[in-house]
């Protein structure tokens, strides 16, 4: 169960970086007529969303196959 519950928010937090960096990217797009300076850092939150998500997209899928060896593992051992 716990294994369960841990997959399911590395997944939630990775689709949480990707959420991020959409509406950091909308709001570029709304304030870049009206505040250039604040379009330039919600163009930085963008990128560090996208790059977040694809590192935690990474580090899930090698954790998802440490816990697959594992339970392959045990199941051998029985």
């Amino acid at each position: 169960m716990k294994t369960s519950f841990a997959r399911r928010s590395l997944k939630t937090v990775e689709w949480v970086w990707l959420v991020i960096a959409i509406l950091s990217l909308e709001t570029v797009f709304s304030q870049w007529n009206e505040d250039r300076q604040r379009a330039y850092m919600f163009i930085i939150f963008t990128f560090l969303g996208i790059f977040m998500f694809c590192l935690r997209r990474v580090q899930r899928k090698k954790i998802d196959s440490r816990w697959e060896s594992v339970i392959d593992d045990s199941s051998k051992e029985e």
